[in-house]
């Protein structure tokens, strides 16, 4: 069976990814929005993915204890997967019945998944597992994933999060009518270096058939990567994206509130109200030391970013003319 092998740089931390597993391997690169790496020697990073059969499973990659099980569950996917998750001080566990399980250890840096089957698609794999897995080991060197979609407007990261269906996809899709350049419609990372930075680490965002023919129709600046049951994953091309700018610094995070009325407004905010925006998967993983460092981290970034209330109105110059005001600001 082919072998793939990919080294990325997962800002500034090198992510290498290896296995024979096809269905998630082949066209991993396209999947992300990373540059390639140049490092000769062993990533910070990895992740290796490999077919097994599922009697093999157990052996090649056993599970601890029960007394170290989380919690079982049902993962929606192309069709529902039952799933187990186990930790203990420094790694964790995911085990998907019929399709794979992952172990990713913290303190080393790495994660190893077993593949079997078909059942899952490789778009669902890809986010299940390498997706996953890089998510959680970022975390682990203090670059942590937040619930928000995140436009670039004048060279600065204008951050949306809100709770579901807050339009946190669909302001960032009107900017991108506009000409500007969209880092995420969904899972944003942030961290800090000379200053707080905002990054995606793919540049595929789903889109449902109602938003395609708002936003999408008739444009040639994405290629379409996958469909699956009426939801479109788009590749945003070089067209509204810079290539090789997959970061920027982040200078506000608005809280969005729909209003129905044409005009948008945006009024200053107290940053604690945007916590429960983020919360869906910023405050997440197994090990509590490092929920901690999220949590922490969170806290300290909102009372040094600007934080603003997004009245989002149904008018889009509207929209698009405030964010802009908003931008010159900063």
């Amino acid at each position: 069976m082919q072998k793939y092998s990919y080294i990325f740089d997962a800002f500034g931390s090198s992510f290498g990814v290896s296995g024979n597993w096809p269905d998630c391997l082949k066209d991993i690169s396209a999947w992300y929005a990373l540059p390639q790496s140049k490092i000769s020697g062993k990533p910070d990073l990895s992740l290796q993915i490999s077919g097994a059969k599922i009697e093999e499973i157990d052996r090649r990659l056993p599970l601890p204890s029960e007394n170290h099980k989380l919690k079982k569950g049902v993962m929606l996917a192309n069709e529902n997967f039952d799933y187990t998750s186990y930790a203990d001080n420094e790694r964790q566990w995911i085990d998907y019945a019929r399709v794979g399980r992952i172990m990713i250890d913290y303190v080393n840096g790495s994660a190893i998944a077993l593949m079997c089957g078909s059942a899952m698609l490789p778009t669902y794999q890809k986010i299940l597992f390498p997706d996953y897995a890089l998510d959680k080991l970022l975390t682990s060197r203090g670059i942590f994933s937040m619930h928000a979609s995140c436009a670039v407007v004048n060279g600065k990261g204008i951050a949306f999060t809100g709770n579901s269906g807050a339009g946190k996809s669909t302001a960032a899709f009107m900017l991108m009518q506009k000409g500007m350049q969209i880092l995420t419609d969904e899972k944003l990372y942030v961290f800090k270096k000379d200053c707080y930075r905002a990054g995606a680490v793919s540049d595929i965002i789903k889109v449902n058939d109602d938003s395609m023919s708002r936003f999408f129709a008739g444009r040639d600046s994405y290629s379409e990567y996958d469909v699956i049951a009426g939801e479109h994953y788009l590749k945003i091309s070089a067209a509204t994206k810079s290539a090789g700018q997959n970061q920027v610094p982040l200078k506000a995070l608005c809280l969005l509130e729909q209003t129905g009325f044409p005009q948008t407004q945006i009024t200053s905010v107290n940053p604690t109200k945007l916590v429960g925006g983020l919360f869906p998967v910023t405050i997440t993983g197994t090990s509590r030391r490092y929920k901690a460092a999220k949590f922490d981290f969170i806290m300290e970034m909102l009372e040094n970013i600007e934080c603003r209330l997004v009245k989002f109105g149904t008018n889009m110059d509207s929209f698009t003319e405030k964010i802009k005001e908003l931008a010159d600001t900063l």
